[in-house]
């Protein structure tokens, strides 16, 4: 079945956004009393479709109370492509935030004149994959920022690092302990963070981290750190670490 988000719930009815009536009756070709799946206020229900495809009738809870731990993904600005790819795959791993960062050696720069443009694209892409892998919590894109905005604002603090000193491994920092904490990651563009930029996030508390000996694409890196946490939190969950 295909998910949506409803904007408003009355009774027993869920009215969903306008945008995604293109979607349901032109793409999807549903008709009247077919089933979807619609979020509201943090569950989510099997619905029927009504006649004006725009609004349904709920049936039954299908999820709910879905676990929301903090995962802050500082995502460097990158081609567009790859944004994509990190926004969509990391949403459906469990990203729950991802705050894009304008550093030195991002090969692009985005004027400040279409922040707006961007976040409204990005918010659009986090949506459908949310939809598509059954999320009931949108990751939140609100913010552009530079460096100097940067701030450990969670429990665990990760600064993927290509130093070979001073570093620590993914394995000592992420753990069954506090996997299920507030989490925020950092990580450079293709050129790299600048000495200047990776001191900085280091006095702000972040921790200098190895993912192992490869050499990981910039889009490779929070789907890796990502799926640890995930693995984690579902062997804690299953009391099998």
């Amino acid at each position: 079945m295909q998910q949506y988000f409803a904007k408003d719930k009355k009774d027993n009815i869920l009215y969903l956004n306008n945008d995604d009536l293109n979607h349901i009756k032109n793409v999807m070709r549903m008709k009247e009393n077919d089933k979807v799946i619609v979020v509201y206020d943090n569950k989510s229900y099997i619905c029927s479709l009504n006649n004006d495809l725009l609004s349904c009738n709920i049936k039954e809870i299908f999820k709910e109370n879905e676990n929301n731990n903090s995962f802050v993904c500082y995502v460097p600005f990158l081609t567009e492509e790859k944004m994509d790819f990190i926004f969509q795959h990391g949403t459906e791993l469990g990203i729950s935030e991802f705050i894009v960062v304008m550093y030195e050696h991002c090969k692009y720069k985005l004027p400040k004149k279409d922040y707006k443009k961007k976040l409204i694209r990005w918010n659009r892409i986090v949506k459908e994959a949310s939809e598509q892998c059954y999320r009931i919590n949108k990751p939140i894109i609100e913010k552009i920022i530079d460096v100097k905005d940067i701030d450990s604002i969670c429990n665990v603090n990760i600064l993927c690092s290509l130093d070979k000193l001073n570093v620590k491994s993914i394995c000592q920092v992420l753990t069954t302990k506090n996997c299920n904490d507030t989490i925020s990651l950092v990580f450079g563009p293709e050129g790299g963070l600048s000495k200047k930029e990776e001191d900085f996030i280091v006095e702000k508390g972040f921790i200098k981290t190895s993912l192992g000996d490869n050499v990981l694409r910039t889009q490779t890196v929070p789907l890796m750190v990502a799926s640890i946490i995930k693995y984690l939190k579902e062997s804690v969950k299953n009391g099998k670490l």
